[in-house]
């Protein structure tokens, strides 16, 4: 599924999320898997993942990894 992390786009349903595409050809690997739920809003900041409750409560979540993927 092609989620948006540009920290305004909600999240369609709750997910699983251990690893992501922050370009077509850059993958970022997060540290633990992190469970979102519908509504919540995704960036990727600082080498983090951000995630901003419809609260408005924000958590991060830090990568283990990331590098280009060649093709």
């Amino acid at each position: 599924m092609h989620l948006k992390l540009d920290g305004v786009t909600p999240v369609p349903r709750m997910m699983l999320i251990s690893e992501f595409l922050l370009h077509a050809d850059f993958r970022v690997v997060l540290d633990r898997a992190v469970f979102v739920a519908a509504g919540d809003r995704l960036a990727h900041e600082d080498g983090d993942l951000a995630v901003t409750r419809p609260c408005g409560e924000q958590r991060r979540h830090p990568t283990r990894d990331s590098h280009w993927i060649c093709r």
